[in-house]
């Protein structure tokens, strides 16, 4: 199988991605603002995704760049065919980062051939510093009246919209992934357009600190939170601005109709390759709809930015967007 399809690498080497990575994740949200002055974005009264696999009019030669005068990189496999449903994936790069950089760190760009996926690379806003964001809560990350404004609820809306139909898409598997900002940006999706996402994976991500705020609509959301406990940038057990790790996966669980109350101990797994022996502890809640799934991973030791990730780690999480198939 020749490598994936994509304009992500732009003659950029892995080592100097991972530098890069170490300089620009190695600040994310900011907890200091807490205005309550944000975007809130209405979902629109039709629910469900209509694209041109339904209508047989993919191409199958694709444009690699969406989003229009925000454009998202695409990366599609190698033997992509207009007669297969692939996934969506979208991956959020934490605040300061940029989306290739991310997508390196998480192992996404590697995994579309062998997991057969569609993935999808946005970029955030550039503040008046030239770090790039998502307005996701009022905690993280805009920060002025101006940035505030910004809709990337709308905007991601019309990533999945336009994905769908540009691309042979599955529309009951459309998956976001972020890493901090991207996490907390992930989890907002989760709570204004449920009727398009079907799964969130929230890396030291976090919400809302008013529930009220997060207002899910009728369809429940697959959420995985991932979480070190030694994080000392979002803080685990959070702060006055955003809920804790176990708070937040504890809301999702209630939202999407599970047993949100008792959750049940899994087996231990190795996700990072720093820290010795299986690691990360897991707890998933029971009494799910049908097709959807809420687990809570604790990387105990782990840091805001965990590395290296040991590979058979990242495979389980892409299967678990991947997986979760919306009736």
């Amino acid at each position: 199988m020749h490598a994936a399809r994509s304009i992500l690498h732009p003659g950029k080497s892995i080592a100097v991605a991972c530098s890069v990575l170490c300089m620009l994740l190695a600040s994310a949200c900011s907890d200091s603002n807490s205005s309550n002055d944000f975007i809130v974005s209405e979902p629109p009264d039709n629910s469900g995704l209509t694209g041109c696999a339904d209508t047989n009019s993919c191409f199958s030669n694709p444009t690699l760049q969406i989003g229009g005068d925000r454009l998202a990189q695409v990366q599609i496999p190698a033997d992509y065919t207009t007669t297969t449903r692939y996934p969506l994936i979208i991956v959020l790069h934490g605040f300061g980062a940029n989306g290739y950089v991310q997508s390196l760190y998480l192992g996404l760009d590697t995994r579309v051939d062998s997991k057969q996926y569609i993935l999808v690379v946005p970029e955030g806003t550039e503040n008046v510093s030239g770090q790039q964001f998502w307005n996701a809560t009022p905690a993280c990350c805009a920060r002025t009246q101006e940035e505030m404004q910004i809709d990337d609820v709308a905007y991601i809306r019309s990533l999945i919209e336009e994905a769908a139909a540009t691309y042979s898409i599955d529309p009951a598997r459309i998956g976001l992934i972020g890493h901090s900002n991207g996490g907390f940006m992930a989890l907002r999706m989760a709570c204004e357009a449920s009727d398009l996402v079907t799964s969130v994976v929230s890396l030291a991500g976090s919400t809302f600190i008013d529930d009220a705020d997060c207002a899910p609509t009728t369809h429940p959301v697959s959420v995985l939170a991932m979480h070190g406990d030694a994080d000392a940038t979002v803080l685990y057990n959070g702060t006055q601005f955003y809920p804790g790790a176990a708070e937040t996966i504890r809301r999702f669980a209630a939202h999407a109709g599970c047993d949100s109350s008792n959750p049940v101990a899994a087996p231990n797994l190795d996700v990072v390759g720093s820290i010795a022996g299986a690691e990360t502890t897991v707890l998933q809640y029971a009494g799910c709809p049908a097709g959807v799934d809420v687990d809570f991973w604790t990387l105990v030791g782990g840091p805001h930015i965990p590395l290296p990730w040991v590979p058979s780690a990242l495979d389980a999480v892409v299967d678990w967007m991947t997986d979760h198939r919306r009736d």
